[in-house]
């Protein structure tokens, strides 16, 4: 069928873009991968070792050698752009072990291996070199491998295939066959879930920032539980999954009933809930899972690489009746293929005006040319349900996003309002107690291309003076669209927060703005970090991305402060028609055009001005 033979020149264009790239990023003189942040040298490394085997199959190993738990980096200046749960390859010399990243903070770095990795990953305890080791990133075909498992699934389920087939042709039929009826929630949401609950084979829940598609999601799940029903929790990343499952959880409170399929370190988001059994694998049949669980309603979630068995063990032999996709506007066409590939009903839920997912661009396969939200909302434009209250939103936040974005569609259902504290402070007094809760803090200073150390210091001091008037660590966020940002922004904060309770400290969000989608805080920075994106040129699609603008202006519930030099707003068409794709971009660029018009804006007063 098509479909299969587009999917698998998808999964073989995506690897052959991974490979390609790689090999580009290799070629670098090392100077220049370190800058890139996808290399470290110069590291000492201090090994914790196991005592015993760390699992069935590792060797028995000659004493002192001995297996690698984990390892400690130590490095003066750590710019990488790695984070946690990134694979890595750490060496020195000859030697070489793939690892995990298991806790990259400020204060502490550490790696160490996979249960799989593990067998290969020791060394002379007594007797090892310290210093001069190198951090680097990962070739893998791991992608690859796991979705070709998929395809070969789907070659051999004829059912299944042809649903998909249909599905992404638009011919496949989606009438209702139950007359289900809710009223526990708004009446958007209520919609929503009979839609979803009501329709034959797919539904699609827009949800808008604030509009409460988790909460929605774990009706529409517990319903389904409550039918019997085996469903799949899945989106693009495990925090979306977690907080899905944290949400599921509150409403089902049966850990009998709601599993998460993960590592330990892809589990922050549910430590501590008793209502979730964590598992790193489950497959069937399995004793545990007779033991422990019932195939009479059951919640599992996980990625959906845990779909392409037998490749991935995580989930093997499983088939759910229903599959629920959270952040499905951020999901690639290949990997929902993945998750529809096990299951028999497909409920997604996102909002296409958020972020879009990861995809390799120029391929030609339409597999990349969209989301997996996108192409069906296309096809499908009746099959829609969108939430349209916002509780996270004032009239004040919500007026530029719902003018920008949604067509003014969409109502607030708050009235929190930060103008009702007066947060003191001998610089930042206009920004921080400004009567309209959305700023636009313009600068004029040129010392970035994805590292602002005078946004940082910017950040930090406006930090400072929430935290000296009373604001919780845990109810500030701040974003940046670069990974190198997020650490400029960590070293200048480390001094104001030093002393601090770590675990206080650990609840203040500092990240890229991808990672912050689905979370909110009180107060937000985002520092746009970027002096004049228009003289590169480079990479202008990333930055001047009206979805990625519309997530960092829309997680505050108090406060909305964006951070950015003039010049990014300091737009002249005439002079960027030579640009190749200057028409793709131009509707971009008046996006933010529109934003900078439509913002309430405070300048920083230069050096003379303040003299």
């Amino acid at each position: 069928m098509p479909i299969l033979n587009n999917f698998r020149d998808a999964i073989t264009v995506q690897q052959k873009k991974e490979d390609e790239r790689y090999e580009e990023l290799l070629r670098l003189p090392v100077n220049e991968r370190v800058a890139k942040g996808i290399t470290m040298t110069n590291l000492r490394v201090v090994f914790d070792f196991y005592d015993h085997l760390p699992n069935q199959w590792c060797p028995t190993l000659n004493y002192p050698y001995k297996f690698i738990k984990s390892a400690t980096i130590y490095c003066s200046n750590n710019i990488s752009k790695f984070r946690e749960g990134t694979q890595i390859v750490l060496s020195n010399g000859e030697v070489s072990f793939k690892m995990d990243i298991k806790i990259d903070t400020i204060e502490k770095f550490v790696i160490g291996p996979s249960d799989f990795d593990v067998k290969k990953t020791y060394l002379d305890s007594q007797n090892y070199n310290e210093n001069n080791w190198e951090i680097n990133i990962v070739k893998s075909a791991l992608t690859l491998k796991l979705l070709s498992a998929t395809a070969g699934n789907l070659e051999n389920d004829s059912v299944r295939l042809n649903k998909i087939e249909n599905l992404f042709t638009g011919r496949l039929e989606n009438n209702a066959i139950f007359n289900f009826q809710y009223s526990h929630l708004n009446e958007s949401q209520n919609k929503a879930v009979e839609r979803a609950i009501n329709s034959a084979n797919f539904h699609l829940i827009q949800g808008p920032p604030g509009t409460g598609k988790t909460k929605t999601i774990a009706h529409i799940a517990k319903i389904l539980v409550n039918q019997g029903k085996k469903v799949f929790v899945t989106a693009p990343t495990h925090t979306a999954i977690n907080n899905c499952l944290n949400a599921i959880s509150s409403e089902v409170k049966d850990s009998s009933k709601v599993v998460k399929i993960g590592e330990k370190y892809q589990a922050a988001e549910i430590l501590g809930n008793n209502n979730i059994t964590r598992k790193t694998r489950l497959p069937l049949p399995n004793r545990d899972f007779l033991n422990d669980f019932t195939d009479d309603g059951i919640i599992i979630g996980g990625t959906a690489y845990c779909m392409c068995y037998p490749a991935s063990k995580r989930l093997n032999n499983w088939e759910f009746d229903i599959a629920l996709i959270d952040e499905a506007a951020q999901m690639s066409i290949p990997l929902a293929v993945s998750v529809m590939s096990k299951t028999d009903k497909f409920i997604f839920v996102g909002d296409h005006k958020q972020l879009n997912p990861i995809i390799p661009s120029g391929t030609g396969n339409t597999m990349f040319a969209e989301s997996i939200f996108s192409k069906l909302l296309r096809l499908y434009p009746n099959a829609q349900s969108l939430l349209n209250i916002s509780y996270r939103l004032n009239e004040s936040l919500i007026r530029i996003p719902n003018n920008l974005f949604y067509n003014n569609q969409l109502n607030s259902d708050i009235s929190i309002h930060a103008k009702d504290i007066i947060i003191e402070s001998e610089k930042y007094h206009e920004v921080l107690n400004h009567h309209d809760a959305k700023i636009l803090y313009l600068h004029h200073e040129f010392d970035s291309q994805g590292r602002s150390p005078h946004e940082a210091n910017i950040v930090s001091g406006l930090v400072n003076d929430l935290i000296r008037n009373g604001v919780s660590l845990k109810d500030i966020g701040i974003m940046t669209p670069y990974r190198a940002q997020v650490r400029e922004i960590k070293k200048h904060l480390d001094t104001i927060i030093h002393g601090i309770d770590t675990e206080e400290t650990e609840s203040l969000f500092i990240d890229t703005v991808d990672r912050m989608q689905g979370q909110e805080r009180d107060y937000v920075i985002y520092s746009m970090s970027n002096s004049h994106p228009l003289e590169s040129k480079r990479r202008l699609d990333f930055f001047y991305s009206p979805n990625r603008l519309n997530v960092a202006i829309t997680r505050a519930i108090k406060k909305c402060i964006v951070i950015a030099n003039y010049k990014v707003f300091d737009i002249i068409d005439e002079e960027l028609t030579d640009l190749d794709d200057f028409h793709s971009l131009k509707p971009s660029l008046d996006t933010f055009k529109e934003y900078y018009l439509l913002s309430s804006k405070v300048e920083e007063r230069t050096k003379e001005e303040d003299w």
